[in-house]
């Protein structure tokens, strides 16, 4: 087979030659037979690969595996229960016990939290980066004992892009790993690890799925995630069931698609919102002094997250977001469907006001995850419901 192209693999990355269906099989069983004493023997000490049990590995499992790591130009993958185990099974594989985490200031507020509260309680220490724009910042917040740098980008919700190239090679001046959040990309808009990233990090529950089932994926170098998988992931069990994972090949199929439409219909509405005057400030990669840099870190497209602010504060951002029609009210990113939420109050209510000034996120903002409805229909609802201010 000649070297498939990206949009290819997501339909054949990860197939089984010998395997003749249509659609990835569905292994819905615990267990598998480990065949002669001696073979089970070495399966269960690493040294021989094959399917032991459901919790550890699962055929249907393994191609979704296989299928993102072939996207992301990866070894190989490791997929979890959803993106927050992800994270944390490779902090605590990396950092525990001692270890220290420098990480942005600009996560998902649930990263931000475990980051913060419940990783040192592990013996973790992890210093958030305030202004983590600015490499000086990175380089100074590194200390002996740090074990890998995290990004995420573009960022949740104020969709900051970040140069991988020139955090990877802070990183490995150091003799660590750059880790990569780049769930709100996916592979159809960028590949960290060509950029020079070691690991990648994804939330399949938001434009790899479709939004419709939960999961997570670590993706890397082949030692790395033999290790994980024998260690932290055998003994915590934090794995994905096979069905999902079905679900999960049979949506990646169409994302470079699925992609497309997210990203032509965000710009579409941040278009309109960057001239409407009720509105303060519009927060998309396409917008602002930094418009020319991040299209040249990320000139495939910047997704379907955007978010705006309103004068005001929280009160007026109430009523807009209570007035609007088509976009639905829920907590998640990459739906068909666009949603709209108040990240201050929900997705980073965890943060105090002063790490929520930090992060950039106002009490005027909203968060939109715009999807893939015909955009003047989305103009319309927003003109009507900040009509209403």
């Amino acid at each position: 087979m000649w070297q498939l192209r990206q949009k290819t693999l997501e339909i054949h990355g990860g197939s089984i030659e010998e395997d003749r269906n249509m659609r990835p099989g569905l292994y819905r069983t615990v267990a598998f037979p480990l065949g002669s004493f001696e073979r089970g023997k070495r399966l269960f000490a690493g040294e021989e690969r094959g399917f032991i049990y459901t919790r550890i590995n699962n055929p249907s499992v393994d191609i979704l595996e296989k299928r993102l790591a072939a996207l992301e130009g990866g070894e190989a993958c490791l997929a979890t229960s959803s993106g927050m185990a992800a994270i944390n099974l490779l902090a605590l594989h990396l950092a525990a016990p001692n270890g220290h985490i420098v990480a942005s200031n600009r996560l998902y507020g649930g990263v931000f939290h475990l980051f913060r509260e419940e990783l040192p309680k592990l013996g973790i220490s992890v210093t958030l980066v305030p202004k983590p724009l600015d490499l000086e910042q990175w380089e100074k917040a590194i200390k002996p004992n740090t074990k890998f740098l995290y990004v995420e980008t573009p960022s949740n919700p104020v969709i900051d892009v970040f140069d991988v190239s020139a955090l990877a090679r802070l990183a490995h001046a150091h003799n660590i790993p750059l880790v990569v959040d780049s769930t709100l990309a996916t592979p159809a808009l960028a590949t960290p690890l060509t950029g020079g990233a070691d690991i990648v990090v994804h939330s399949l529950s938001k434009y790899m799925g479709d939004g419709e089932v939960i999961g997570g994926a670590i993706v890397g170098k082949q030692d790395l995630i033999d290790a994980i998988r024998l260690t932290w992931f055998r003994d915590t069990g934090p794995c994905i069931s096979p069905d999902n994972a079905v679900v999960l090949c049979y949506h990646i199929e169409s994302l470079f698609g699925r992609m497309k439409e997210h990203c032509d219909n965000a710009l579409i509405v941040g278009r309109y919102l960057s001239r409407h005057p009720k509105v303060k400030r519009v927060f998309h990669p396409a917008f602002g002094p930094d418009a020319r840099r991040n299209k040249k870190l990320m000139s495939k497209g910047f997704g379907g997250l955007m978010a705006f602010e309103i004068s005001g504060g929280v009160k007026k951002a109430r009523i807009v977001l209570e007035a609007l029609k088509l976009f639905w009210h829920a907590p998640n990113i990459g739906e068909a469907r666009s949603l709209v939420i108040h990240p201050a109050t929900t997705t980073h209510g965890q943060l105090t006001p002063t790490e929520l000034e930090s992060a950039g996120i106002s009490e005027g903002m909203l968060r939109l995850s715009v999807g893939r409805e015909d955009p003047k229909d989305l103009i319309h609802d927003l003109g009507q419901a900040l009509s209403k201010i």
